[in-house]
């Protein structure tokens, strides 16, 4: 999803029982940058800039763009790639909820 569609989507008008879009800040052990996507018809979509997924050196430079555009909740799903011990039921990533305050 490109970065005005999600801006749209946010921004549009709404009816009442609008629930805004879930946003994940997606991090990895094996990974430098982190990801922004959102949840679309049940699928995590990364959010792109001239068809190029957003990435960002640090927590603190995505929480900047989320609070730009406007969102007022997001994820961060983290996954770890060195899991070489957990159980075959473990989860394969965990959903943590990333503060989003202005400073």
């Amino acid at each position: 999803m490109q970065k005005s569609q999600l801006d749209r989507w946010i921004h549009g008008e709404h009816d009442a029982d609008f629930i805004p879009p879930k946003v994940f800040v997606i991090g990895c052990s094996d990974l430098s940058q982190y990801l922004l996507a959102v949840e679309y018809k049940d699928q995590i979509e990364p959010i792109k800039k001239n068809d190029e997924p957003l990435h960002f050196d640090s927590l603190e430079l995505v929480k900047e763009e989320l609070i730009r555009l406007g969102v007022e909740q997001a994820f961060l799903r983290l996954h770890n790639a060195y899991d070489e011990f957990g159980g075959g039921d473990a989860p394969l990533y965990y959903d943590e909820e990333l503060p989003l305050t202005p400073h």
